[in-house]
């Protein structure tokens, strides 16, 4: 009886060995079909988000052998045939990475249709960052098809606000809203063309939201850009300037020579180009 015994656990273990085995095949295709379905076309998938959702580095590298994906640098993978774009490496850094990065500044402005008169195909993508961060190797040293411009932009107090997402080639990306945007421009006006080019994105700003605005400007802690923000929304007559609480923006003190040889505005303390300055071509 203690022979039966003995034989029929080593029997039964043996057949539940091969049972569990028999199955480790399905379950990792289950598990590559599961990750191909749901990979979006032209997006990088870094491999610590990819650990995150069970994808070991076994699992990987059995892909790469069997040539369902390949590697993309150190640290991220894409499909074997597919052409990553440069919204799907943005993609990985903000929605897996984590990165407190966004698209911002004239880029921001041109994806939503606030400069009509530049070509919506661009060749540098202006990303803005709230405080300091280190963007990976495989995403700096690929050769995409735009330049890419990286900003630390903490002269806002407000890092989340105006922030939202959209889908650019069908790719989740987060980027400045209007309202952050324009400030992420004027932010680098230091010249007669860089002044002449925000003025003319102002222009078109007529439906911005003045809670938003307001928001911005109180937690801004440049005063060049509180100076030409309000300036240029006054002088172009936009409604929701009249809506703002100006006397709780921070406009510093002394004069701002914004533009070399240009004309002096008393009210706001900044030289600008003559040509604005002068409301008879109005």
């Amino acid at each position: 009886m203690k022979v039966y015994n003995s034989s029929f656990k080593l029997i039964f273990g043996q057949h539940n060995e091969l049972f569990e085995n028999k199955h480790v095949p399905t379950n990792r295709n289950e598990k590559l079909n599961k990750l191909l379905a749901e990979w979006t076309p032209g997006t990088v998938y870094t491999s610590s988000w990819l650990k995150e959702k069970g994808y070991g580095a076994d699992l990987l590298n059995g892909y790469k052998k069997s040539g369902w994906v390949r590697s993309f640098g150190k640290g991220a993978y894409v499909r074997l045939d597919d052409e990553p774009a440069w919204e799907g490496g943005l993609y990985a850094i903000q929605k897996q990475l984590k990165k407190p990065v966004h698209i911002g500044g004239k880029t921001a402005l041109q994806l939503q249709g606030y400069a009509h008169y530049i070509t919506h195909r661009f060749t540098k993508c202006h990303l803005y960052a709230t405080e300091k961060v280190k963007l990976p190797k495989w995403f700096i040293s690929h050769d995409w098809d735009v330049e890419i411009k990286l900003h630390l932009s903490t002269f806002l107090e407000t890092k989340d606000l105006a922030i939202k997402e959209i889908h650019e080639n069908k790719i989740p990306i987060s980027i400045a809203a209007p309202e952050r945007a324009i400030l992420e421009v004027l932010y680098h006006v230091d010249s007669e063309p860089s002044f002449n080019h925000a003025w003319q994105i102002m222009e078109g700003l007529t439906t911005l939201r003045p809670d938003i605005m307001q928001k911005l400007l109180d937690g801004c802690s440049s005063v060049k850009v509180n100076r030409l923000c309000l300036y240029m929304a006054e002088k172009n007559q936009l409604q929701w300037f009249n809506q703002l609480h100006k006397e709780t923006i921070n406009l510093g003190s002394g004069k701002r020579s914004i533009v070399k040889g240009g004309t002096f505005n008393e009210n706001y303390q900044i030289t600008v180009p003559n040509e604005i300055e002068d409301d008879s071509w109005m």
